[in-house]
């Protein structure tokens, strides 16, 4: 079992990454926020490219004793 099986970030550690097809920009939105859509630069289409979350596994929020048991918070 890895460290990701007992530990995550929580949902508003998690930011989500926009990309507009036709100019390129890229918006990173947090948790809660949404992105501009269409892309204030062109006007193009925004859809979203991936997701963002701390590096470090000690800087994730969220923990649980078994794979089964569920998620809390760890501070």
């Amino acid at each position: 079992m890895s460290r990701g099986d007992y530990e995550r970030p929580a949902w508003y550690q998690i930011s989500t990454l926009y990309r507009c097809r036709a100019c390129g920009r890229e918006q990173e939105v947090s948790a809660g926020m949404s992105a501009s859509m269409p892309c204030p630069d062109c006007g193009g289409y925004v859809v979203r490219s991936g997701e963002s979350y701390p590096a470090s596994a000690d800087d994730w929020d969220e923990e649980r004793d078994s794979v089964n048991s569920d998620w809390r918070r760890k501070r």
